[in-house]
């Protein structure tokens, strides 16, 4: 055995009486043996990487991503709507932000309003790419319709929604409370029965965050959590966890039971406390209620 003196330098108990008998008086400290006192250190981190694995484990997203990464229908199409119906006003110039240029304005674009029997209304703005009113309809109308499955909470934070032709990806703007949707990506959408997760996802961008991303409520649940749902929410934790979040929490908390048992349990595991926001939130009033007088077309 190669014990060190206090200047580091290799001592050898054999040739040293004085540092032998000090190891030997040192053999107990209140009443255990140092040896047996090391193995149980020694033992106890053995099974700590494990330890830690396992919380790993339970804290690690379940899904790529909320939306397309999956077969689960948070929202179905037969499911509650307020929607009622969709007008046409004619053309006009507007603010429609696209990927694809940066050319913000268009002229002669198509502007639409829908209307929902809680008394909300929202704008759908069609870019002047599309053909004719027509086609720009077979757009703007699945669209609205699914706005009439958020609650009202949302829809009447809504300012307005930017429709383009094209093969995009959707995006929403906090601060204009509006969100961008692409034509070819709306019909892929509705093949795959996601447009309703679509519109609800970007609608928590456009009404809920400019509020509540930032609040100490937010931020405390997220810092108690730790984990994230998918892998989407933990690359961008600020931009993308409330609206991932939100959608598992809405199907958990309106359609208890319509997930499959193990997905809400790894949910609740993963985010307990961003469960106990969203349901602060949602279910602080009904999900349709009247914000005036309903408006007909």
């Amino acid at each position: 055995m190669i014990a060190k003196n206090t200047e580091g330098k290799h001592i050898s108990p054999k040739t040293n009486s004085t540092l032998a008998g000090a190891s030997m008086r040192w053999t107990e400290h209140n009443g255990h043996r140092i040896e047996d006192l090391i193995m149980s250190c020694i033992r106890h981190l053995i099974f700590l990487p494990f330890l830690f694995a396992g919380c790993d484990a339970m804290s690690d997203p379940i899904y790529p991503n909320s939306v397309v990464s999956n077969d689960l229908e948070f929202i179905r199409t037969s499911d509650q709507s307020v929607f009622s119906c969709l007008t046409y006003s004619g053309t006009r110039r507007a603010e429609m932000p696209d990927k694809r240029r940066d050319a913000l304005f268009a002229d002669d674009t198509f502007i639409y309003t829908a209307r929902y029997r809680d008394g909300t209304s929202v704008e759908l703005w069609a870019h002047p790419d599309f053909d004719s009113q027509s086609a720009a309809t077979a757009s703007v109308e699945p669209v609205a319709q699914a706005i009439g499955k958020l609650p009202t909470l949302m829809r009447s934070k809504l300012d307005h929604v930017v429709i383009h032709e094209g093969d995009e990806t959707a995006f929403a703007e906090d601060i204009g409370h509006f969100f961008v949707l692409y034509s070819d990506n709306i019909r892929t959408r509705i093949r795959n029965h996601d447009l309703e997760e679509t519109v609800f996802h970007e609608s928590v961008h456009a009404t809920l965050e400019s509020r509540y991303a930032r609040s100490q409520e937010w931020r405390g649940a997220q810092e108690a959590d730790g984990g994230y749902i998918t892998d989407y929410a933990a690359r961008e934790p600020d931009q993308e966890d409330m609206a991932e979040s939100a959608l598992f929490a809405w199907a958990m908390l309106i359609h208890p039971g319509r997930l499959p048992a193990n997905v809400e349990a790894q949910a609740s595991e993963i985010m307990q406390n961003r469960l106990a926001f969203f349901e602060d939130l949602f279910l602080s009033k009904p999900i349709f209620y009247r914000t005036g007088e309903e408006r007909g077309c």
